[in-house]
């Protein structure tokens, strides 16, 4: 298992503090992975293994737990007779109903360290902020950054990360692209039945899968619930636009798709018309709309919007007068801008992605980032080759 340090580096701060750790993110991304690189530091440590108890909400040995009076019954049991600190890791929790109670109780008796993980943001639901208010921290897990691909697979060309993206559980196929896409395909359409269709008892699932289809074949383009409706229309498909937005919140609570607002860069404004979705991993992309490298702008584009929030950025889509730019990117008091393109070949395709950074009236850093190796830098903004901005930090 390759150490995903920069995770587990998140998780290390908060140890033995009086916060619970919740894992969040898209299934199959490595959560419990992440939980038993963990438990193996603490052992490392010295911590005793009797003092660490995980309990997989997955595996059938544990179906006997169903809600929070038996998961405390259940976890006093373990606990009596031990003093602190315990180390509690739960996976998969939303399948044990009422869990907040639970893990409330633990966490008022001050000898419990807490890890939890969750693939549905129905963790992080009002019951929740109810319950534990004040009282959690949220880590995000994404898909494998490209920097960590080519540690899972050293031979690889940035075009296979293109191709294959970030889920870590296809590194067994070694990039063998039928089973490896036929194993995407059944984790996604498993993430879609359990997180959105069952879940939330969606009636019309078949208008679900043409609108995933549409988003993942348009990821990065810009659009709105209406056109989406008017889309389905012109294919003599009846949907309203109140069932498209609560299509587009469920998936987005599922961490299947990011919704990213526009930002007037020069009113200093959220505006409310046209945003853009972005795809939590573009490998599902490959394996359900096919040809990432036909569409290498757009996954280009998906790549970079991934990278940048993995590194903590909050993200906009960015507007500037007549101008877009494809990120406004912030941190603290900080913030960056960026422009994704393929390839700067002509002089005409340079001054489009250049020209909307030059009318930005502030000294942020300004980037335009592109498969090039040549360096196209000019008036202050920096032009950088998309691999090595990937292979930074």
């Amino acid at each position: 298992m390759i150490q995903r340090e920069s995770y587990l580096i998140k998780i290390r701060d908060y140890q033995d503090k009086p916060f619970i750790k919740i894992l969040t993110g898209l299934r199959r991304v490595g959560k419990s992975v992440l939980l038993d690189q963990y438990i193996d530091e603490l052992k490392n440590q010295g911590v005793d293994s009797e003092h660490i108890l995980k309990l997989n909400f997955e595996l059938p040995i544990n179906f006997r737990i169903t809600n929070y009076v038996d998961l405390t019954k259940f976890v006093l049991d373990w606990s009596e007779g031990k003093t602190g600190p315990l180390y509690l890791f739960l996976d998969e929790i939303g399948r044990i109903s009422n869990w907040e109670k639970a893990v409330n109780g633990f966490h008022s008796m001050s000898i419990f360290d807490i890890y939890i993980t969750g693939s549905n943001a129905d963790l992080l639901s009002s019951d929740l902020s109810t319950y534990l208010a004040g009282r959690y921290i949220e880590i995000i897990v994404h898909p494998v950054s490209y920097k960590e691909f080519i540690r899972f697979h050293p031979n690889s060309t940035f075009i296979d990360y293109v191709t294959f993206g970030g889920i870590p559980s296809i590194t067994v196929f070694q990039l063998d692209y039928e089973p490896s896409m036929n194993a995407l395909r059944d984790s996604f359409k498993s993430a879609v039945f359990q997180d959105v269709v069952s879940r939330h008892s969606i009636r019309n699932p078949i208008i679900l899968e043409k609108l995933i289809h549409y988003l993942f074949a348009n990821t990065s383009k810009t659009f709105s619930a209406l056109s989406i409706s008017n889309y389905f229309k012109s294919q003599k498909i009846s949907v309203s636009v109140d069932t498209i937005l609560n299509y587009l919140k469920l998936l987005t609570d599922a961490f299947l798709i990011y919704k990213v607002m526009r930002h007037d860069i020069v009113g200093k404004s959220i505006l409310k018309t046209e945003e853009k979705y972005f795809i939590a991993d573009h490998g599902l992309r490959e394996a359900i709309v096919g040809n990432n490298e036909a569409s290498i702008e757009l996954v280009l584009e998906n790549i970079v919007f991934i990278e940048l929030i993995r590194r903590g950025y909050q993200v906009y889509i960015g507007k500037v007068n007549q101008f877009e730019v494809d990120f406004v990117a912030l941190k603290g008091s900080g913030r960056s801008y960026y422009q994704v393109s393929y390839l700067l070949e002509t002089i005409a395709t340079r001054e489009r992605e250049f020209r909307g950074l030059e009318s930005i009236q502030d000294n942020y850093a300004k980037y335009v980032l592109s498969m090039d190796r040549v360096n196209f830098s000019q008036n202050g903004i920096i032009h950088k080759n998309v691999v090595d901005f990937l292979l930074e930090g």
